[in-house]
């Protein structure tokens, strides 16, 4: 991996290929580490299967996935590797004659598409030059030699032969004749490369794969690899428990087995293994635990809008209190704070409170505050510089008692009935402080706002016990106050913590019950007459499971109405009712868990990207078990700046990836034509597929996959599922849409009709005119221009029966009007088509309306508008050539003919149709105009060659 793939695969080389070297300064600030190389390498360009071709070739790739050439490269070399090792010891072999046939057969497995590699196809000739090339190319020869194997490049051609079935039979001078234990030891890479072949085939991709291993007669000793177990789960619901899931299961079989599993693939909602028989049940279960380990919950603290504090989830007593405020100095802050209206006015007790506690420890910091919009004021942020552990210390002991003072007291009516309330809590505080000799200031004792009143207490408390540790024992020890009001006296008096019970162990035993059902194919039994449904997978559900602010769920808004079906709510009612499942609360707590702020306030979309790919996939991972958590964003990041880091696909290549979970749609179309294009960009980087879907996924072989973009936009790029070898071209019309979108005059209407092919021709003519409206030192600065006037001159560009009338009509008023110069106006290029409109209204003004006066009042008008602006000019009046009233004819006729029928109806058109015409006809006109000709001839010669043509041979005699 190291020395191909991250050397070699992606080495500048290989960038180079096909795309150019960068600039001077980009190779510098490359070189340099300030950026990373954009380029994407060769290998990740073109298709190891299921490849785009044009015509009926294609219906056959569209069975396979689409997988890049290094992907299947690589799991070819890895399943050569597996399947020699475990063979060739099961046969006995010693382990330097091991070490060194499976490093051959990793060359093999590598280099056995090597017709793809060099761009040919499988007719074309392979040459022990060819071989040598890419050894030195990809740095095979530096693997062999470090591994201390001699292989020349004709035994490793002739190896290559053995692998592929289709070269089987073929030689080329400088092959080697193999012996018949290298021979054999080359189906260990067409085994890999069959059952690769087979898996990617879809849709009975495991099963084709397992009849071949079935039937395959090759190994030396293939029982020792014995049976497979399928695992094959379909959960779409719960993206985050299948990757746990899958993590899970690779390292319990690499445990078990000492492998890891021959297939594990989490792709589009399904999640996919294949798994030693022999450990399989105990590594489901070993892959279950893990999967639901996260979900074993910690304690939470919360303070919401209104200022009540609260605790949420795990915990057991005041140490995880104190810990989790320690960790999270933010939530800290939030809960020790003071309303606005005691800080401000002339009744401020800023000074008293500074008073009372700056000596104690707790200095405020007011910053602010003049300005600030809300109620509660945070006198103690962690903004603005950085906090010594002391006062970090004594703000977490403050917020804790705090937090136990205003804690909200527990709903069940029972339980509540043994748990002191807030007074309660602060009459006990009060009574333990005078005890020890601290009578509170009247002021504070005074304060009616009771929110405040706690926060400052506390904080008065909690300076008062850093200076007695007599005081903070009794307070916060292990028999203290504040474990009293937490856990209780074990007798009749309840603790706070009692109300939360352990929501984590709930959790987990309904994800653990999902996902058996899931991988057993079972229902799960539900009360059909429950009254509510889940939100996500509406299974049935009571009224219990309604969800709130403080259930800690990424992005679902609890509103009271939101009119999805089997949602039981009244419009009449403030009070929301969002009802979510067991299963599913599991699923997005640990989508919560582990999004580390990364969550954007929105239920994400679903990005499926394959976490790993191939088989044995896992066999280079890391020994730890944490994904690579990365977006878009982070993919697009070139420059190396301080705290933001950037990842290179020798980085990224060959690790666990979990990729863009967080991430919604965005509402706007301009700003999803941005993601798509940030995706697609995206899957070019990481090597790997990336579908997005807006609702649930469905499996799909496509290299990227969208299903959120406009219908126009999909006709554009050839459909909302795309192969590697599309995406090239459409990145470029999703960056000419963008850049439309934003120009100034043209806008995400003309965008999305430049990305309809029906549509595309007239598009770029309208946005080519606007552009032309725009200011000199504009222009010169947009990205647009260019690509349009190019693609307007392309000669396969799709154009309608009306864009095709109107150009000839165009190319025909060239025969009359000069070439528009540099800077002439819009209203100059569209003269032609301008004055044949304005002729035919003036000519039905008048009553006028056959086709012979049409013709007379185009072709009478245009010699009037020549002959009248002196800032037009007609083709040879440089040369004193009179007016080509023939040619204006001609033009007039084409008009009335075909144009006035076809394509404008026989009546004018509306001011939209009327200036897509305009700009067909003005970008028409400037091509025509300066398109290679012969030299045109004046009237009279026009006339005299015509005659000319009629005259017979003989008459010329």
């Amino acid at each position: 991996m190291e020395i191909v793939v991250r050397r070699g695969a992606f080495g500048s080389a290989e960038r180079d290929f096909q795309q150019g070297p960068l600039t001077e300064k980009a190779a510098k600030d490359v070189a340099a580490g300030k950026r990373i190389d954009p380029r994407t390498p060769w290998l990740c360009r073109i298709s190891g299967k299921g490849g785009y071709a044009e015509g009926e070739a294609f219906e056959k790739r569209k069975l396979f996935r689409n997988v890049s050439l290094l992907d299947h490269l690589v799991s070819v070399a890895r399943g050569a590797a597996v399947f020699a090792e475990l063979d060739l010891r099961a046969a006995k072999a010693s382990e330097d004659q091991i070490r060194k046939r499976v490093a051959r057969q990793i060359a093999v497995g590598f280099l056995h598409d090597a017709d793809k590699m060099l761009d040919k196809s499988r007719v074309d000739e392979l040459t022990v030059q060819d071989v040598a090339g890419l050894m030195t190319r990809y740095r095979v020869d530096v693997f062999l030699q470090e591994a201390g194997v001699e292989l020349d490049p004709g035994d490793l051609l002739s190896m290559i032969h053995a692998v592929e079935v289709s070269r089987s039979n073929l030689t080329a001078p400088g092959m080697s004749l193999l012996s018949n234990e290298a021979q054999k030891d080359c189906l260990y890479a067409r085994l890999a490369d069959r059952m690769e072949s087979k898996f990617l085939k879809t849709p009975n991709g495991v099963r084709d794969m397992l009849e071949e291993w079935a039937s395959f007669e090759g190994l030396r000793a293939k029982a020792a690899l014995g049976a497979w177990r399928v695992v094959h789960l379909r959960s779409a619901h719960t993206p985050f428990l299948l990757n746990q899931l899958q993590i899970g299961l690779s390292h319990a079989v690499q445990r078990l087995a000492g492998m890891p599993p021959l297939i594990e693939i989490h792709h589009d909602g399904e999640l996919l293994a294949l798994i030693p028989e022999a450990v399989a049940e105990v590594a489901i279960e070993e892959g279950i635990a893990q999967a639901t380990r996260r979900l074993r919950l910690k304690m939470r603290v919360m303070t919401n809008p209104r200022g009540a504090r609260d605790i949420l989830e795990g915990g057991s007593g005041i140490h995880d209190l104190l810990s989790v405020l320690e960790d999270n100095p933010d939530e800290a802050s939030k809960a020790l704070f003071v309303h606005v209206d005691l800080l401000t006015g002339a009744n401020s007790l800023r000074d008293s409170i500074d008073e009372l506690l700056i000596p104690l420890g707790l200095p405020t910091n007011y910053a602010g505050l003049e300005k600030f919009p809300g109620k509660h004021y945070q006198p103690w942020p962690t903004r603005g510089g950085s906090l010594d552990e002391l006062e970090v210390a004594r703000r977490g002991y403050a917020a804790a008692l705090v937090v136990g003072l205003g804690c909200t007291e527990p709903g069940e009516k029972r339980l509540a009935e043994r748990t002191p309330d807030a007074a309660k809590r602060e009459a006990e505080l009060l009574a333990l402080l005078e005890a020890e000799g601290h009578a509170p200031p009247e002021w504070l004792g005074a304060l009616e706002h009771r929110l405040s009143r706690q926060t400052l207490l506390a904080g008065w408390a909690a300076g008062l016990a850093g200076e007695d540790s007599e005081l903070s024992d009794r307070i916060f020890g292990e028999d203290g106050l504040l474990k009293l009001w937490l856990c209780g006296d074990g007798v009749e008096r309840a603790g706070l913590l009692e109300k939360i019970g352990d929501p984590g162990a709930a959790l987990a035993g309904a994800a653990t019950i999902w996902l058996r059902a899931a991988l057993n194919r079972r229902f799960l039994s539900a009360d059909e007459q429950a009254p509510g449904r889940c939100h996500f997978t509406n299974t049935p559900v009571g009224l219990d499971a309604e969800i709130d602010a403080k259930s800690g769920l990424d992005g679902l808004k609890v509103s009271a109405f939101s009119g999805r079906e089997g949602r039981p709510e009244f419009f009449d009612r403030t009070k929301s009712q969002t009802l979510v499942s067991a299963p599913a609360a599991a699923e997005h707590r640990l989508r919560s868990l582990m999004s580390e702020g990364r969550g954007g306030g929105d239920v994400p979309a679903y990005v499926s990207t394959p976490t790993m790919m191939g088989l044995f996939a896992s066999l280079n991972m890391e020994a730890d078990q944490d994904f690579l958590q990365i977006d878009h964003y982070d993919l697009a990041r070139l420059e190396a700046k301080p705290g933001k880091e950037v990842y290179p696909e020798t980085q990224t290549y060959g690790q666990r990836v979990m990729f863009a979970r967080h991430v919604s749609i965005p509402p706007k179309t301009a700003d999803a034509v941005k993601l798509a294009r940030m995706m697609m960009q995206a899957a070019l980087r990481l090597g790997r597929p990336v579908h997005v879907f807006k609702g649930l996924p469905t499996p799909n072989n496509a290299y990227v996959h969208f299903d959120f973009l406009p219908g126009a936009i999909e006709r554009g790029m050839g459909g909302a599922s795309l192969r590697l070898e599309q995406l090239p071209d459409a990145l470029r019309l999703l960056g000419l849409i963008e850049d439309m979108a934003d120009a100034p005059n043209l806008g995400l209407e003309l965008a999305l009709r430049f990305a309809d092919p029906a549509t595309r021709f007239a598009a770029a003519c309208e946005a080519l005119a606007a552009l032309n409206r725009l200011p000199e030192d504009k222009l010169k600065t947009s990205p647009l221009p260019h690509p349009l006037r190019h693609f307007v001159r392309s000669p396969d560009i799709p154009m309608t029966k009306s864009d095709e009338l109107l150009i000839d009509y165009a190319r025909s008023m060239t025969r009359i009007q000069t070439a528009p110069k540099r800077e002439a106006s819009n209203s100059e290029r569209s003269l032609g088509l301008r004055i044949a409109l304005e002729a035919i209204d003036e000519c039905a003004e008048i009553g006028q309306i056959g086709p012979e006066s049409f013709k007379a009042g185009i072709a009478g008008k245009l010699e009037e508008e020549f002959e009248r602006s002196s800032r037009l000019a007609w083709r040879g009046k440089e040369k004193g050539l009179p007016f080509p009233r023939k040619a204006a004819m001609e033009t007039a006729t084409l008009f009335v003919e075909r144009l006035w029928p076809e394509v404008f109806k026989n009546r004018q058109p509306a001011a939209k149709a009327r200036r897509i015409s305009l700009a067909i006809y003005q970008v028409a006109f400037d091509n025509e105009s300066y398109r290679p000709r012969a030299k045109p001839l004046d009237e009279e010669a026009q006339e005299a060659a015509a005659q000319d043509a009629q005259t017979t041979p003989a008459e010329q005699d």
